[in-house]
């Protein structure tokens, strides 16, 4: 490839680089707000997580189109190819991690409903875990860092074990006092999103590791 367009190529990856990193910022600030509209009581901010999800999805279809005009116009080889690949993956784990936090926010607004409410329990940890390994996959994207992507994808047993005991908590409340069911429900359905967060975390860190190695390795198991 001349040196011209080699640099130009270059550029078109770093500005998707950057369009990925976006929407990992945003996806991450559509969890963090749900989660704080949930703990906080905060109906407005879940309403502002369930109408800025039109514009996370908007951004991330831009972000295919650009990959797919890579792929059609460069043809890019190996390392490149991974890259954009990659990107093309990553991007769907972010939209549905956004996603995630919209459900957040729309089910805790059923919960405001609610005539016998619940504690939250176990749900804040699990919630600042999941964001804990979404914030070190971003970070390990940003910088091509396999060491934290691997140890992102060893985290998701922690998740999966705080999910479970989060689980087992709200099922005993429920058994308790039953008039506690449906907020329960609502509670129930929290926690696997939050739990999904943390997969799809390990998702993005597995892409990651298949940029740098060209290694496509399920750890998500």
């Amino acid at each position: 490839m001349p040196t011209s367009t080699r640099a130009h190529f270059d550029k078109a990856l770093q500005r998707l680089h950057e369009s990925v990193l976006q929407l990992g910022s945003r996806a991450r600030r559509a969890v963090a707000n749900g989660l704080a509209a949930l703990t906080d009581g905060d109906a407005e901010l879940a309403r502002e997580v369930i109408a800025t999800d039109v514009e996370i999805n908007r951004l991330r279809y831009d972000i295919e189109f650009e990959c797919y005009s890579l792929l059609a116009t460069e043809q890019p080889v190996a390392g490149d190819m991974r890259t954009i690949v990659a990107a093309l993956t990553v991007v769907g784990d972010l939209e549905r991690i956004a996603d995630h936090g919209k459900k957040v926010a729309r089910t805790y607004l059923r919960l405001l409903t609610d005539p016998r409410p619940m504690d939250l329990g176990e749900i804040p940890t699990l919630g600042a875990l999941s964001l804990s390994m979404l914030d070190r996959a971003l970070a390990a994207f940003a910088t091509h860092d396999v060491a934290t992507a691997e140890a992102v994808c060893r985290s998701d047993d922690q998740a999966d074990a705080q999910y479970k005991r989060t689980f087992n908590a709200i099922v005993a409340a429920m058994v308790e006092d039953p008039q506690r069911i449906s907020a329960g429900t609502h509670l129930l359905q929290i926690a696997h999103e939050l739990e999904r967060v943390a997969d799809r975390a390990t998702n993005v860190a597995e892409r990651v590791i298949y940029t740098v190695t060209g290694e496509l390795i399920e750890l998500n198991i």
